[in-house]
């Protein structure tokens, strides 16, 4: 449990691979963009310590060789049931959930069909 914490143990970090898989955010103006207003100290040392984890890689971005472009390794992809079951989670314990009722309901009947609609939807848009 203190590998996984000392890696995931802050806000930060689930965000940041939560946005990864459900958002496809792969350039680092896509995370400063998210609504919950991370800042560059914090984002730049997150994508570092997960890039050393091996949960996601760094490249070039094509477009601009001075940018960078993260996705989420296999390893990462692996995080999918866990960040799922922390939505879940979330859903059935926090009134302020935006989680809606059928999304809930999916989770909850069909949870192994959603982690691999999750994992091959970011895939794909990740090929694209």
């Amino acid at each position: 449990m203190t590998y996984v914490l000392d890696i995931l143990g802050d806000k930060w970090t689930f965000l940041i691979i939560r946005d990864m898989l459900f958002k496809c955010n792969c350039r680092y103006q896509h995370f400063m963009d998210s609504d919950e207003g991370i800042a560059t100290n914090i984002l730049a040392d997150r994508l570092k310590k997960l890039a050393h984890h091996g949960i996601v890689e760094q490249q070039k971005d094509p477009t601009n060789g001075r940018k960078k472009i993260y996705t989420l390794t296999r390893k990462g992809l692996d995080l999918t049931p866990a960040v799922l079951h922390l939505i879940k989670w979330s859903g059935n314990y926090d009134g302020d959930s935006l989680i809606s009722e059928d999304i809930m309901q999916k989770l909850n009947n069909h949870f192994d069909d959603c982690v691999e609609f999750v994992i091959n939807h970011y895939l794909q848009e990740k090929k694209t």
